[in-house]
């Protein structure tokens, strides 16, 4: 293109310019196996609108920068090769009540490393204007097509190869180039005149900017109403944790700033923020300890313990009086 492209211009020009009826978006360190063709004669055969796997392969191009790195990296996982169809509309009001956190852990529909029918994507141009909005695309078309995706499924079978490469966004997020302030984030680059969302903080952050393209998205489509379970909170607490090693005071005090916004009060947004940073905390040292402890278990059901009486006292110990 003669001209220079936002993100979410060049991924609606690509898809514009093609023809298939289904599509998968990659990056230009990242790759297929031979397989996807397979995968999307099944799909056709059985009128699946979408598909997504569980896992990718994943390549690490050499990086001199990072020493374990620097000879590269493949990594292809364990998979089952098992399918399941998912009622998207369960997941992605489990997501919204996730604060629009880790939305790849949800069994959405992608564009990105996912096959999609192209039938999906012009029905949310149709309601929309586009193919593709907000700041980031790839969450914006996650959470369009969970709304639109009749038949979507999911497969433990690794069709795509997921790389990072020096220059790569993914291999960025690792040393802190994903935060700081919001003027200085790529997602603006000739973009235009954009309308940040108010009720996400100001600040550059991949939280941040997932949530406020979810919320676009959700508005762009017309399905505004979904938005009344948004854990707005539970966002504002993990941006600041995820990101406090590298912008804590920009983050806190963007996020305090946002009372006005919420139509609430100082007092009672700080303690908002301070109630569900509690139970953030608590929910971490939980899964932490509930983790550590099923390992023990884990362990001595398996490498069994030859003295049975210590591994009374050590079970006894760690996860009070049990009956051996």
């Amino acid at each position: 293109n003669s001209q220079p492209l936002s993100f979410i211009d060049n991924f609606e020009q690509a898809l514009d310019l093609s023809n298939g009826e289904y599509f998968i978006i990659l990056g230009d360190d990242d790759s297929t196996t031979k397989d996807i063709v397979k995968v999307v004669e099944w799909m056709q055969s059985n009128n699946i609108e979408s598909v997504a796997c569980s896992k990718v392969i994943d390549y690490i191009w050499p990086n001199e920068k990072i020493e374990k790195y620097k000879d590269g990296l493949l990594h292809i996982p364990v998979y089952s090769n098992s399918m399941k169809e998912v009622d998207c509309s369960v997941q992605i009001e489990n997501l919204i009540k996730n604060g629009f956190l880790a939305y790849q852990n949800f069994d959405l529909p992608r564009t990105y490393h996912g096959i999609i029918k192209r039938s999906c994507m012009e029905e949310v141009r149709r309601l929309s204007g586009r193919f593709f909005g907000g700041l980031t695309p790839d969450i914006y078309s996650t959470i369009a097509l969970a709304c639109v995706v009749k038949r979507h499924v999911i497969i433990d079978y690794p069709f795509s190869i997921a790389g990072a490469c020096p220059a790569s966004a993914t291999v960025n997020a690792t040393v802190g180039g994903h935060s700081g302030r919001l003027n200085d984030a790529p997602h603006f680059r000739n973009r235009g005149e954009y309308q940040w969302e108010s009720s996400i903080p100001s600040y550059y952050s991949v939280e941040t900017i997932w949530a406020e393209s979810a919320i676009k998205a959700l508005k762009d489509i017309g399905k505004e109403d979904l938005l009344k379970d948004f854990n707005n909170y539970k966002l504002y607490v993990y941006s600041i944790l995820l990101n406090r090693k590298y912008i804590l005071n920009l983050a806190v005090s963007e996020t305090i700033k946002i009372h006005k916004n919420l139509s609430l009060n100082i007092v009672n947004h700080s303690m908002k923020l301070i109630f569900t940073f509690e139970k953030v905390v608590l929910s971490v040292l939980f899964n932490r300890l509930f983790n550590k402890n099923k390992k023990i278990i884990q362990n001595f059901f398996i490498n069994g313990v030859s003295n049975l009486k210590s591994a009374k006292i050590i079970l006894g110990e760690k996860l009070g009086r049990i009956n051996l």
